[in-house]
């Protein structure tokens, strides 16, 4: 049976608020969640549960700062702050009892899978689940969220390039009605990763407003990570 543990995480001048999930006896895999854009770990609470129950890997789902119950004003904080704050969850997670730091995969959603992919420039990742993947260009990497903008492979390279280096298994999850990412940015980590697994999930939505969606991407999520 999972059990949940409310955490609170430093990262930098922020202090993040986390809920870690984990089995009696845990597996050793382990599982990040990192949420989109204006969202929260909300969602991502009982995807980790059902990863949980399934697998018994240790599962953190962290609110990013700015957001949710983390510390932090969401228009001024930057992607690199951001991303700050994703290494700080997977140290956190690593340091979890029965975690091997080996066997630790991310699931993220679109400025969360952005982030994601930066990770794996610093921190190990064993794969990843990418469900509508945002792309920001280069030059907002320091700028308040209030001024992002969208990039493409021209403006954003940096995440791109990481994204072609990462030796392990990716799945990313298209939303076949996304009014928020272009058919171009998933085009751009797909060439940028041709080997990764390319699911349309039908009629969806950027945002999984419809239980039947949230539930058919929760058993995407359990199956992506239950060899892990």
């Amino acid at each position: 049976m999972a059990q949940r543990a409310d955490l609170r995480i430093p990262s930098g001048e922020r202090t993040l608020a986390a809920t870690l999930v984990s089995a009696q006896v845990p597996s050793g895999a382990a599982v990040l969640f990192v949420h989109g854009l204006g969202s929260s770990r909300s969602t991502n609470i009982e995807r980790a549960e059902a990863v949980c129950t399934t697998s018994s890997a240790t599962c953190l789902a962290v609110d990013l700062g700015g957001h949710g119950d983390s510390t932090g004003r969401l228009s001024e904080v930057t992607p690199r702050q951001n991303l700050a704050d994703v290494v700080a969850a997977h140290d956190a997670l690593a340091g979890a009892p029965g975690v091997d730091a080996a066997r630790i995969g991310v699931c993220a959603a679109s400025y969360g899978a952005y982030l994601a992919v930066l990770l794996t420039a610093l921190r190990p990742v064993a794969r990843m689940l990418l469900r509508a993947p945002a792309l920001y260009a280069d030059d907002c990497f320091d700028r308040g969220l209030a001024r992002r903008r969208f990039g493409d492979a021209a403006t954003a390279p940096t995440p791109l390039a990481h994204l072609a280096l990462f030796p392990g298994p990716v799945t990313i999850v298209e939303s076949e009605r996304d009014e928020v990412i272009s058919a171009d940015t998933i085009a751009a980590y797909r060439a940028a990763q041709p080997e990764a697994v390319h699911v349309v999930q039908p009629s969806a939505r950027h945002a999984l407003t419809d239980p039947a969606w949230r539930a058919q991407f929760q058993q995407m999520v359990v199956d992506c990570f239950a060899d892990l």
